[in-house]
């Protein structure tokens, strides 16, 4: 994504809104160009719906997870508990999730298919029981588009 020239006009306007969101003065007056470049596409995210699909089980995992579960997350980074099958929130899943969701919500901003990224399996942290773990989750990271 590369910074592109935002108007006045515009960056006025998504401040009014990030104030009605709590942000202050001094914290919008510190955002970059790259930033607002960011903030001026964020919208494009609630498009999509990013999903972490499980496709393969190591070893064992606590939460037992089965194979097609998932996590769900909207607008990019807020789990969404409702869809998402999983009987639980694992930390250790999430760490190996969240460097691959920032690489598919740039694709996603900077309009380019966030799911032809060229990795696309993930796993959580643990390292399984072979390797000294208790366990290792497989995740297949995609995007689903949001029909309205």
């Amino acid at each position: 994504m590369e910074d592109e020239n935002i108007s006045e006009e515009r960056i006025n306007s998504l401040k009014q809104k990030m104030k009605a969101r709590s942000w202050t003065d001094a914290e919008l007056n510190m955002l970059a160009p790259k930033q607002w470049s960011f903030v001026n596409r964020m919208h494009k995210l609630n498009k999509y719906k990013l999903i972490a699909e499980v496709v393969q089980i190591n070893d064992h995992c606590d939460l037992n997870p089965e194979i097609g579960d998932k996590y769900v997350f909207n607008f990019g980074a807020i789990l969404n508990l409702k869809e998402s099958t999983l009987p639980g929130v694992c930390m250790w899943a999430l760490a190996g999730i969240t460097p691959f969701s920032y690489i598919m919500l740039d694709r996603i901003i900077s309009d380019l298919d966030p799911n032809s990224i060229f990795r696309n399996q993930v796993t959580c942290t643990d390292c399984s029981v072979r390797n000294g773990g208790l366990g290792n989750v497989v995740f297949k990271l995609y995007c689903e588009k949001i029909v309205t």
